[in-house]
């Protein structure tokens, strides 16, 4: 177990950050600027529960029914505000944060009610403004969560208020509304100003990104791509409501808001968790804001949204070189994935993964990796790996919250800058990485931690190829792995991009852009120049005949039935052409396999 936990942890952290090393060699530099940091003042929000309370007792006829457990608050719409330490999170209790459906966290204080008008008129940059380096939680009140908050304040938690829900008959209640600001302190007028012809409507609209290599129907490229499986959030003052958008990329809220909400959206749902990990600036000039960040996950505020605003689409287009534009992209491989899989008849990938999204200082797309932590055992020892890695001292907070949520998946992009064909080329990345989780669906704990060490621990100085040439314990692993992970990466991406270009990984194609088409059918090897992941293999398992291709007689043999020959039993490809021929000999015929095995330079006893 010890040498699993030293794989695990070692293994995430030197993918994940590898290539940055640059950041923590600089010194820390004092910045000259000094944040203005936006201070808000106090007043009462209408929807707390105590005047919630006050509004129901004076609308009752009845004075001996006024009490302060007043019957008609149901507990299950109470809601706690509180500000609590980020830097007091421990790796178990974000653990139980994560586990938690309902909490809303935020780095501004978002249910102070200062927010919720027009003249405020919150967006991005005040966003920024208002972060004190506190973290704001609203959560049911009712809820496991409750007790994290109390129990010996670990969290050094200030609590702010009570807030109340209202029922679904209460929704629409101009009267409740109106009263309930009148009792917060809100005059006649102001109140008034509150309530125009745009009352009570749901949002609704897109979320999509600016995709430039996606044909536009014009003979060109570049269009907005709607953004499957986004959370929609909306604010309640300071409530949270969601949902998720469609496989357009539309969403339809299930509530109607009064006098407008803050808005934003959240790149989580039931397949993937996205938890970002910002290192630009360099790691520990950021450390702070890392944390914060990564206890928040991939919430994006799009600000404030005027009731009137609300008859309208309010849509999210992300145009921009940024995070949010990075995390849909993420969410569309899964997606897709999702449905390539499906039409092949193979497993997708596990649902609920926590995928890492390194927005980091270094150059590129890569250091990606599937390592699957999620479904292996983490470990205590992971501050000896991290401090191993970086040659200095990491903080306790990071170094607990990264053994509290271990990723089943990582990626790493330059934050600074796009690279060429970004989109596509995070997108086959994507997807090659997702092949690794399908074939984990395949294979044992065990067979995946083999292949996680193999490729931690191999040494192959002076190559270009990072997987050197196999001949190292567990290499046939290896070889299995990423030779399927690429066939099923340029398969998906070609099915994604049908005109797209991609850089080539080896041969005469390593570093050239070129046709995924081109690449599929001419590329024979992943990672050149050691000819022995063979990707190519599986794709002339499954083309038509060339008469170029002398040596592949082989043809139509489904994804299906090439996924279905991968299990633990096959530890290289040597196993996986042997297996294949004994257990379905009519479509691997074993004279043309032989043939087409050789050309691969692939001897097998």
């Amino acid at each position: 177990m010890k040498k699993m936990n030293f794989l695990i942890i070692f293994f995430v952290l030197s993918t994940l950050l590898n290539g940055c090393k640059k950041d923590v060699e600089q010194k820390q530099v004092e910045s000259t600027a000094v944040k203005q940091i936006i201070k808000l003042g106090n007043k009462k929000n209408p929807f707390s529960l105590k005047n919630i309370r006050e509004v129901k007792n004076k609308k009752l006829q009845n004075t001996a029914q006024r009490a302060i457990n007043n019957p008609d608050i149901n507990v299950d719409r109470v809601w706690v505000y509180v500000q609590f330490n980020p830097e007091k999170v421990t790796g178990d209790i974000l653990a139980k944060l994560e586990a938690d459906a309902d909490i809303h966290i935020m780095d501004i204080p978002f249910a102070n009610f200062e927010l919720y008008n027009d003249d405020f008129a919150l967006d991005e940059e005040k966003a920024e403004l208002l972060k004190d380096g506190k973290l704001y939680a609203v959560y049911k009140k009712n809820s496991a969560i409750n007790d994290l908050f109390i129990s010996e304040n670990i969290l050094e938690t200030r609590f702010l208020d009570e807030l109340y829900l209202p029922e679904e008959s209460e929704i629409e209640d101009v009267d409740l509304y109106m009263q309930a600001l009148l009792q917060a302190g809100y005059s006649q007028e102001q109140a008034n100003r509150w309530f125009n012809i745009c009352l009570f409507k749901r949002p609704a609209g897109y979320v999509r990104y600016w995709d430039e290599n996606l044909p536009n129907g014009s003979g060109s490229t570049g269009r907005l791509e709607p953004v499957r499986n986004m959370q929609v959030w909306g604010l309640v003052f300071g409530i949270p409501i969601h949902t998720y958008t469609d496989n357009s990329g539309h969403y339809t809220f299930p509530f109607r808001f009064s006098v407008g909400t803050i808005m934003g959206t959240k790149a989580k749902n039931d397949i993937v968790n996205v938890k970002p990990f910002n290192t630009v600036g360099g790691f520990f000039q950021v450390t702070g804001q890392l944390i914060s960040n990564f206890i928040v996950g991939s919430v994006y505020i799009k600000g404030w949204v005027g009731s009137c605003a609300m008859r309208d689409e309010v849509n999210f287009d992300f145009y921009d070189h940024k995070q949010n534009k990075y995390w849909s992209i993420i969410l569309n491989a899964y997606a897709y994935h999702d449905d390539y899989c499906a039409s092949d008849g193979i497993n997708n990938a596990p649902q609920g993964m926590v995928c890492y999204a390194h927005w980091a200082d270094a150059l590129g797309i890569g250091a990606a990796s599937t390592p699957m932590l999620g479904q292996l055992t983490g470990g205590p020892n992971a501050g000896i790996f991290i401090n191993f890695f970086f040659g200095n001292s990491v903080s306790g907070p990071i170094l607990s919250l990264v053994q509290g949520l271990l990723p089943d998946m990582t990626f790493k992009v330059c934050g600074k800058k796009a690279t060429s064909l970004y989109t596509t080329r995070l997108t086959q990345t994507a997807f090659h990485e997702l092949g690794h989780a399908s074939h984990f669906r395949q294979v044992s704990s065990g067979w995946w931690v083999d292949l996680d060490w193999a490729e931690l621990t191999h040494n192959c100085p002076n190559t270009t190829n990072f997987y050197c040439d196999g001949n190292y314990p567990k290499g046939g692993h290896v070889q299995v792995a990423e030779s399927w992970a690429e066939f099923q990466s340029m398969s998906h991406t070609l099915r994604r991009y049908p005109n797209g270009q991609v850089t080539g990984s080896s041969g005469a194609f390593r570093g050239q852009i070129t046709a995924i088409a081109t690449l599929l059918e001419n590329e024979e090897f992943f990672q050149g120049p050691s000819n022995w992941m063979p990707y190519g293999f599986f794709y002339d398992l499954q083309d038509n005949f060339r008469i170029a291709e002398t040596w592949d007689n082989v043809n139509g043999i489904t994804m299906a039935e090439m996924y279905n020959v991968l299990g633990t039993d096959v530890q290289s490809m040597c196993d996986y052409i042997n297996k294949a021929q004994q257990t379905n000999p009519s479509s691997f015929n074993t004279n043309n396999i032989n043939v087409l095995f050789r050309h691969y330079i692939l001897a097998c006893p």
